[in-house]
């Protein structure tokens, strides 16, 4: 069956190639007539943050425009950015050239946005252009990319961009990617999925079709700041307009490290900003696909062919693309695609999970709708990052395996439920008697919903935030009970904790009591064989603390790891959390000053 599934999809991928060559071949043969009388003021919006290579000569390209009347505008977060000095230099080389130098305020975890923002707001003319600060342009650039926004149905014109000035391996790599992979990619994007995004080596568009978005601020906090603006202005009704101009990006001498960071975050971008489309880029991977069929047949006949079609279309293809682009670059590099290939698909992979994103010396969090987020806690790095991700994987596991589910759809819920038969025999303060035997629910936190306890331990901002989304779990729990009718042999719930042994049972229990939980503290087991169990079982637990809330921990080692049983029967869950009880705000407050007297 695997074999099977990997026949067919080394044969769409060779179908996927032919079809991506016909695109760019007609792409760059057609040459739409454009109204070169059509020159608006335009101010160019160049954000900026550190030196890229080549900086003085990508930056100079701008200022020699063969176009009547334009402004260059720079923006940096840091006065003193090593961006600045060029800036100044490029002035005094330009004098009659208006060149300004913005120190822009961060508005959003996207720096690039609020740089944006900020020129936006400052720029004199009503037609703005917006290009990435690695990019180098011919003098006919401005009026290529202006022409089309003649047409008042289009709102926004973009640019495809090769690679240029590679002058290490991973960046020749690179440019592999950009001139012989992206490239052909967004224009079947374009031609079979509708172009509603945009690419942020060049975005021209007009100043009141930005206002209608919402300006850059809009998306100050989304990673794919570009997709956004073009997703947001294709809403509007208006086009979006792919220009045949393709722009350089200059590459330099990048290392392997920062070009794994570049491409996993192009990766995770793509997966948050399209994810119904994320699993097609499978059929870009045509070398990879062969290769592991190659590899499962043990190299048989057929597997050798596969391969060998593969490599021939790549190449053959890629050897047209960059004839239509005129990419000198790649194609002096064109021995090293099936290396590039290979290493695209390892990307893929790498970004089609974790969050994690590193943007310019910053790293952040990618959120399921896009957003970036700064991480509350410090990323573990290497062998920890490893077993981190291990021990997540292990926990949702094991979640399937004990039928652990979800029974509220609202993201404050912090528990899960599963369902199980009572070991021993307990009763709990209201009277309520279980018997071995009995049917109960067990609860689990939701590890990824628990607030992150900051890393000196547990402070009164992070117990109410705690005990809010603890309040509201309790009533979607109770909720669900009265209405699920699996729930009405259920006597009670339960679920396990673990503490530091000098946290005080006293002190927990006083706060369990007031969700109206009963604690209990669990007794070592005995015997060889108990120890044995005791101790992987504390090990778990002590891990899973160490890959969800870190902070929880604050010094606990696992000797000193001690656990608990809090239970609440189905009656008293009812009576606090029930439809039947008072008004939910009101009964919150309540809760919520005797917890903050506690």
């Amino acid at each position: 069956m695997l074999e099977t599934m990997l026949v067919l999809l080394t044969m769409a991928s060779w179908v996927y190639w032919l079809v991506a060559w016909w695109h760019v071949r007609a792409f760059f043969r057609s040459q739409p007539e454009l109204d070169d009388r059509f020159t608006p003021p335009v101010s160019i919006l160049k954000p900026v943050k550190g030196l890229d290579a080549q900086a003085y000569q990508n930056f100079a390209s701008f200022c020699q425009q063969d176009y009547p009347k334009f402004e260059l505008l720079f923006g940096v977060t840091d006065p003193g950015d090593p961006s600045v000095p060029i800036i100044e230099r490029l002035r005094q080389d330009f004098p009659h050239q208006p060149i300004r130098l913005i120190i822009a305020p961060a508005i959003g975890t996207n720096r690039k946005a609020s740089i944006l923002h900020a020129l936006a707001g400052q720029a004199r003319y009503e037609t703005l252009v917006v290009s990435d600060s690695d990019i180098r342009v011919t003098p006919e650039y401005l009026r290529r990319v202006v022409a089309p926004l003649a047409d008042e149905h289009i709102g926004l014109v973009t640019c495809l961009y090769r690679g240029e000035a590679a002058l290490s391996l991973t960046a020749r790599l690179e440019a592999l990617h950009m001139g012989v992979t992206f490239l052909p990619s967004v224009l079947v994007a374009r031609k079979f999925l509708d172009m509603r995004f945009a690419l942020g080596a060049t975005m021209a568009l007009r100043r009141d079709t930005l206002a209608r978005i919402g300006g850059f601020a809009a998306v100050a906090d989304y990673l794919a700041d570009d997709y956004q603006v073009g997703s947001r202005v294709a809403a509007l009704g208006l086009r979006v307009y792919l220009s045949n101009y393709v722009v350089r990006s200059v590459l330099g001498a990048t290392t392997f490290r920062e070009q794994w960071d570049r491409e996993v975050r192009w990766v995770r971008c793509a997966r948050v900003s399209r994810p119904w489309e994320f699993p097609g880029m499978l059929l870009t991977f045509s070398t990879p696909l062969a290769a592991v069929l190659a590899v499962l047949t043990g190299f048989s006949p057929e597997g050798q062919r596969a391969l060998v079609v593969s490599l021939a279309l790549r190449w053959l293809i890629a050897w047209r693309v960059t004839g239509y682009t005129g990419d000198r670059e790649s194609r002096k590099w064109l021995i090293l695609l099936p290396v590039r290939d290979m290493l695209s698909a390892v990307v893929w992979c790498a970004g089609a999970v974790g969050r994690r994103v590193t943007w310019r010396g910053e790293t952040f969090l990618v959120t399921k709708d896009g957003r970036l987020e700064i991480p509350t806690r410090p990323l573990r790095k290497g062998f920890s990052l490893i077993l981190e991700r291990a021990i997540r994987c292990l926990d949702a596991i094991l979640r399937r395996c004990y039928h652990i589910r979800e029974f509220s759809r609202d993201d404050a819920c912090i528990l899960r439920l599963s369902f199980t038969r009572s070991r021993e025999e307990v009763t709990l303060s209201d009277g309520t008697r279980i018997r071995k035997g009995d049917r109960i629910g067990e609860l689990h936190l939701w590890n990824e919903r628990v607030p992150p306890m900051p890393p000196d331990g547990p402070d009164l901002a992070w117990a109410l935030a705690f005990q809010r989304r603890m309040a509201r779990s309790l009533e979607e729990l109770a909720a669900y009970v009265e209405a699920e009718p699996q729930c009405r042999d259920v006597k009670a719930f339960r679920g396990d904790l673990a503490f530091g042994s000098g946290d005080g049972l006293d002190q927990l229990a006083s706060a369990a009591r007031h969700w109206g939980f009963d604690l209990f503290e669990e007794d070592s087991p005995g015997g060889s064989f108990g120890r044995f169990i005791d101790f992987w079982r504390k090990l778990y637990r002590w891990g899973l603390i160490w890959a969800f809330n870190p902070g929880s921990l604050n010094g606990k080692s696992l000797r000193r790891l001690k656990s608990g049983e809090f239970w609440i029967s189905r009656r008293r869950l009812i009576e606090r959390y029930g439809s039947g009880r008072q008004s939910a705000s009101k009964r919150r407050d309540l809760v919520m000053e005797d917890f903050q007297r506690c």
